[in-house]
């Protein structure tokens, strides 16, 4: 009885962790220089059953996460805004990049390192919280 509850217990504890690396599969962040305080998040978000909408996003690594998006401008100028969602279509590929939607990541608490991991929770408007496992990559 006592080892039947702790493999529940394992089996609960782990089925999360899969479940969270399979959705940051292609989600990730670069390395930043040191003293940095803001970084990004880019990639393909996680598949969802309906349309639905990106609200919001949290995550221990900074102060505050927000949604930008980025918009050519008259003469080919960009520009970058904060966005209050986005919107995530059902069945498409709804990809976080620096020419489009993505997420920043504000007042960043240290550097992020290549090789190093953090989570990042993203809340939908229907679907709710999702939890994500973050990759820094090199910018090399």
């Amino acid at each position: 009885m006592f080892m039947s509850r702790i493999l529940l217990i394992l089996f609960f504890f782990f089925l999360p962790v899969a479940a969270i690396a399979e959705d940051a599969e292609n989600l990730y962040a670069y390395e930043t220089a040191k003293g940095m305080k803001i970084g990004a998040v880019f990639g393909k978000l996680p598949e969802l059953a309906e349309d639905d909408r990106l609200i919001s996003a949290t995550s221990p690594v900074c102060d505050h996460v927000e949604i930008h998006t980025m918009t050519e401008a008259n003469g080919g100028i960009w520009k970058m805004r904060k966005a209050d969602g986005m919107p995530v279509l059902f069945g498409k590929e709804n990809t976080l990049d620096p020419t489009g939607y993505h997420l920043m990541l504000m007042g960043l608490k240290d550097t992020l390192e290549n090789g190093q991991h953090f989570i990042l929770k993203v809340m939908f408007e229907k679907a709710g919280e999702r939890i994500v496992t973050i990759p820094v990559k090199s910018r090399k």
